[in-house]
């Protein structure tokens, strides 16, 4: 307890095993591409792929850029306009 507060038990993001693979950090080349791919609505999984990092990693990316103005929503969501065949 802290003075007489009741500490509650926390859950802290992105951390742990499951993810010790994640990435987070990239070079401004990497994030220009990446931007490329996104605003040539390629599905997210396959932006993945190329990156070579996992699907959540990716989608981390887009919510870091689209927070920092850098890219904008598009009709398709993640998945863009395409369908996604794996």
């Amino acid at each position: 307890m802290v003075r007489g507060i009741k500490t509650e038990q926390r859950y802290i993001l992105f951390t742990g095993e499951p993810h010790e693979n994640m990435q987070f950090d990239f070079t401004l080349k990497q994030i220009e591409m990446f931007i490329g791919l996104w605003n040539a609505d390629i599905p997210i999984n396959r932006i993945a792929k190329k990156f070579r990092i996992s699907n959540t990693n990716a989608a981390l990316i887009v919510m870091d850029l689209e927070m920092a103005g850098r890219i904008e929503p598009r009709a398709g969501g993640l998945l863009g306009k395409r369908k996604v065949v794996s």
